[in-house]
């Protein structure tokens, strides 16, 4: 028989059964292994949950593989051993729950799976939703919160003992490979993302890949990297300079600063999330460097390195209490170099919380 289900994961999936039934369908099969762990606790791969609109717990849908392992992370799960495929598991369940029509993720189902799905069950039976779970995961609970601090906290150390350790000839695939262990070496799962450190005038291009490329006295090196700790992402990009920081890159720098203090600023509940990016572009613009802030200013981070909200121009709708977002502002010098600057926001009911720490004036980014 399940256990109790934890306090937070019962909160978690009456939000959920609420928004299930605005679907009008029966229950909702999810197949987004993040969900799917954000839903459970059940961290592993290759499994479906099934969340009724009714009740209150889940049924995962699993192999033998995982089968001890959902006994330790979900107790409280009804489980079911697939011994085929996954369409031959959700008649029976469908029919012993008398489901007719169940919400799908589009995004997280081949359409292979889903012909599959169609060809035992009926077309019929299956809506897709369009958001899935992402609006809901967007606010985070208290936990969620407190684990991105905690990958923020090892992201952080790592940082300042690469700095420790920085020293002109180093490559930059040495340097993200060291940066990556050290946060591996304090706790962390892995990297939240592939770890961008950008040399010299690589650190004009906002997606740059490690190469070979040397840091140099004298020169800029860009680093964009997170921690995952505890299934949650953190994301935070800094710029630093051996001995010096050239006088462009210096003016740059002040811009892309006062820019990113002055969004960070205009963040809090009800804000509309367009209007956060505005206070920095406008900065950056009557700079002289609109053209070269090309994205957006930040993200929404947690089991995804970037989830909802969006900050950027096009965005829609507003910043909520509980949201947790990346401000990032950027100006980029083809040949030249680039400057980018970003921490992590807490969105709270009365404004807002820097959940990062790292120094990043102008003094402290000269080593």
């Amino acid at each position: 028989m399940p256990g109790t289900t934890p306090k937070h994961l019962v909160a978690r999936l009456a939000a959920l059964r609420k928004r299930i039934g605005g679907w009008k369908v029966d229950a909702l099969l999810v197949t987004c292994s993040r969900d799917v762990r954000y839903l459970s606790g059940f961290v592993g791969d290759d499994s479906w949950a099934l969340v009724g609109a009714r009740g209150r717990g889940l049924t995962l849908i699993s192999d033998s593989r995982f089968q001890e392992q959902i006994a330790r992370e979900a107790p409280h799960a009804r489980v079911e051993m697939r011994r085929g495929p996954f369409a031959d598991v959700l008649e029976r369940l469908f029919r012993r729950g008398r489901i007719g029509r169940c919400a799908v993720q589009p995004a997280s189902m081949t359409l292979a799976t889903r012909s599959a799905l169609a060809r035992k069950l009926g077309a019929r039976t299956f809506v897709p939703v369009a958001d899935g779970l992402l609006d809901q995961r967007a606010v985070k609970d208290a936990r969620e919160v407190a684990a991105i601090c905690r990958a923020i906290r090892c992201q952080q150390e790592a940082f300042q003992m690469l700095l420790g350790e920085l020293a002109a000839g180093d490559s930059e695939l040495q340097l993200a490979g060291t940066l990556e262990m050290h946060m591996r070496r304090l706790g962390a799962e892995g990297a939240s993302f592939s770890t961008i450190v950008a040399a010299g005038a690589n650190a004009s291009l906002p997606h740059a890949v490690p190469g070979r490329t040397k840091v140099k006295r004298g020169g800029i090196v860009l680093f964009d990297f997170g921690a995952r700790v505890d299934g949650y992402c953190s994301d935070l990009t800094r710029v630093v300079a051996l001995g010096r920081m050239p006088r462009r890159m210096g003016e740059v720098y002040r811009v892309v600063l006062d820019a990113q203090l002055a969004a960070i600023g205009a963040i809090g509940p009800g804000v509309p999330l367009k209007q956060v990016d505005a206070v920095a572009r406008r900065i950056i613009e009557k700079a002289g460097y609109g053209d070269r802030f090309g994205h957006g200013l930040g993200h929404g981070i947690g089991l995804d390195i970037h989830e909802q909200p969006g900050l950027s121009p096009r965005s829609k709708g507003r910043l909520e209490a509980g949201q947790v977002v990346t401000v990032e502002p950027g100006i980029y010098l083809p040949g030249i170099g680039g400057i980018r600057i970003e921490d992590d926001v807490l969105v709270t009911p009365r404004g807002h919380r820097v959940l990062s720490d790292l120094p990043k004036d102008l003094a402290s980014a000269i080593i």
